[in-house]
């Protein structure tokens, strides 16, 4: 029998992965969304993107009482 705990190790890139593939790359997604995309929970999905918003350009905003999105911002260049 292996260790308890965690088999699977979530990165941040497995999250922004999920940004990039998408063909509307600024669509706010939920962390249900990205959660059901990296095959991972709910809350590590949360964590992860949390952790990049504090390090990358990754934003979020609450809709709702509970509900947030996150998205990443499209650069325009006037």
């Amino acid at each position: 029998m292996g260790a308890p705990g965690r088999d699977v190790e979530y990165t941040m890139a497995d999250v922004t992965k999920v940004f990039e593939d998408r063909d509307d790359y600024a669509e706010p997604l939920t962390a249900s969304e990205i959660a059901e995309e990296v095959g991972c929970s709910r809350r590590t999905a949360l964590n992860k993107l949390t952790e990049l918003a504090e390090k990358t350009d990754v934003t979020s905003k609450k809709v709702g009482g509970r509900s947030r999105v996150w998205w990443i911002p499209v650069r325009i260049e006037r």
